[in-house]
């Protein structure tokens, strides 16, 4: 049995033949999975949401920016997924708060489109944006479809699309697919 003067003559002498001879018993340990694996390994959908659409929003445009931010949260509108353009903005928001919305929406210069029955398709892989082409790959088979997404954003481990129910559940599905189909190669 070695010493602890062995261990410490070791560690400096890391290739022994005493020292890689050692049995180490790690009998019952089992596996644990620390780390999902790459690629996509699961869709969800976020449904029950409102698009919501400000467009022709007048000049100074950051001043138009903040008083549809006041008057929806003036409302007591939680909203998500809130994207800015030129003289425009959009989000969601819960399907409950529509009429909220669309009575404060009323008090802003601009024109607003409210979409009932929208939905977040959340599609998972681990370190997404480190996978080279992944990311492209789902977009590729999303354009492919044919089918209409709204918006489409991006994290470290989810690529998120804005879209109507019906369409993201035809997504989730097709995408989901192509899950199984390379989980069977």
């Amino acid at each position: 049995m070695p010493t602890k003067d062995d261990d410490q003559q070791a560690a400096t002498k890391p290739f022994r033949q005493d020292v890689s001879d050692r049995v180490v018993d790690a009998l019952g340990t089992g596996e644990t999975e620390f780390e999902k694996k790459r690629g996509i390994n699961t869709v969800e959908i976020r449904p029950g949401l409102t698009r919501a659409l400000i467009t022709g929003l007048p000049e100074p445009i950051m001043a138009s920016r903040i008083k549809v931010l006041e008057v929806v949260r003036t409302a007591g509108v939680s909203i998500d997924f809130l994207k800015f353009a030129q003289a425009a903005m959009s989000f969601v928001a819960a399907d409950e708060d529509h009429k909220k919305l669309e009575t404060a929406l009323k008090q802003i210069d601009g024109k607003s489109e409210l979409e009932k029955d929208c939905c977040i398709v959340s599609v998972h892989a681990v370190n997404m944006q480190d996978e080279e082409g992944l990311v492209a790959r789902i977009i590729s088979e999303v354009i492919a479809s044919g089918e209409s997404v709204d918006h489409i954003g991006d994290m470290h481990d989810r690529l998120l699309l804005v879209t109507d129910s019906k369409t993201g559940d035809r997504l989730a599905k097709k995408l989901r697919d192509q899950i199984e189909k390379a989980a069977s190669r």
